[in-house]
């Protein structure tokens, strides 16, 4: 009887037996390109050695689970630059709007005026709120009164203490408040005004986030709105 010469080498495949793998992508495989080199691995096994089917279904399992991984990968970078996308479209309908943001920097036009809220922790019956200039001047004191807690609106029309109108430009707004008989700092916002958006770049050319740029010359990040008006 003749002798049969078998390749026990049964994972050396001859490229000219699989198919339909790309030709551009010779570092990326499908996961059709994967079970074609499946089936041409169980077809130039040692049958005397067959392929074991548990080995071959971890293969197969460890594909499918890849090739899921780089699909979602795929879906959720998708989602990604929809959501960025939206949130610029947003951004750009906000410029000439009045926004609100937890900030103590307040910018008074020529005119105008600097207003917002405060937001107390509970029930007070004294509230302050005090302007001070640039270079720490007190400019303006100015008595709230009482408030049962939760947001409290102000407005500051420029006028100083001693009735003169400020010029206009950045002043620093605080508030004090006393709760349950001690003097407690209270957290401030204020409305700005939306001058213009950028809309920042990565290294790689995708969107990385929307800046508002304020009139008072402040860039925030569009996360950091409060509120719309």
């Amino acid at each position: 009887m003749p002798d049969l010469s078998i390749n026990s080498d049964f994972t050396s495949i001859n490229p000219a037996s699989v198919n339909n793998i790309e030709q551009d992508k010779p570092n990326e495989l499908s996961q059709g390109d994967f079970i074609e080199l499946l089936v041409a691995q169980v077809k130039n096994q040692d049958p005397t050695k067959p392929m074991d089917p548990g080995q071959f279904m971890t293969q197969l399992t460890q594909s499918s689970v890849v090739n899921g991984i780089n699909e979602l990968q795929k879906s959720f970078d998708g989602l990604a630059n929809k959501l960025t996308s939206d949130q610029s479209l947003q951004a750009a309908n906000l410029v000439g709007r009045t926004v609100l943001l937890t900030s103590d920097q307040g910018y008074l036009s020529s005119g105008g005026s600097i207003s917002g809220q405060l937001n107390l922790t509970d029930r007070a019956s004294e509230v302050t709120l005090k302007i001070y200039s640039t270079n720490g001047e007190q400019i303006k004191t100015l008595p709230l009164g009482s408030n049962n807690g939760g947001e409290m609106q102000f407005k500051w029309d420029g006028i100083a203490d001693d009735g003169s109108a400020v010029e206009a430009g950045n002043y620093l707004v605080t508030a004090e408040a006393l709760i349950n008989g001690q003097q407690q700092a209270v957290e401030v916002a204020l409305d700005y005004r939306i001058d213009s958006i950028n809309i920042n770049k990565s290294s790689d050319g995708s969107q990385a986030g929307t800046l508002l740029n304020l009139a008072s010359g402040q860039s925030v990040s569009l996360s950091d709105v409060l509120k719309i008006k």
